[in-house]
């Protein structure tokens, strides 16, 4: 998929003809899902300040995007790791109440 920033300047570019293209449509779809994605791997590089809240936040984000691969997938692995995440969460509760 291009980057958020290749598809932007598409969009701006189709601004400057004076006719309404089809595919203007599924360029925006297709925006949305890479800002999506450059958003879900700029929280990814650094897991260790990715937060439940984050992981829970970028899911609701992505619910609503078009389907798509990289999309899917993305939106699998994240939801993989806030129920791992959350698993550990509730242990290191669990430990901390019985001590």
């Amino acid at each position: 998929m291009p980057s958020a920033a290749e598809l932007q300047e598409l969009l701006d570019v189709s601004f400057d003809f004076d006719v309404d293209l089809p595919q203007l449509a599924e360029l925006r779809i297709r925006l949305e899902q890479a800002r999506w994605l450059e958003d879900v791997q700029l929280a990814s590089s650094d897991q260790n300040s990715l937060t439940l809240d984050d992981m829970r936040r970028l899911i609701d984000s992505g619910v609503g995007l078009a389907p798509y691969p990289a999309v899917e997938k993305a939106m699998a692995k994240l939801q993989e790791l806030l129920t791992v995440s959350e698993h550990w969460d509730d242990k290191a509760r669990n430990l901390i109440k019985a001590r």
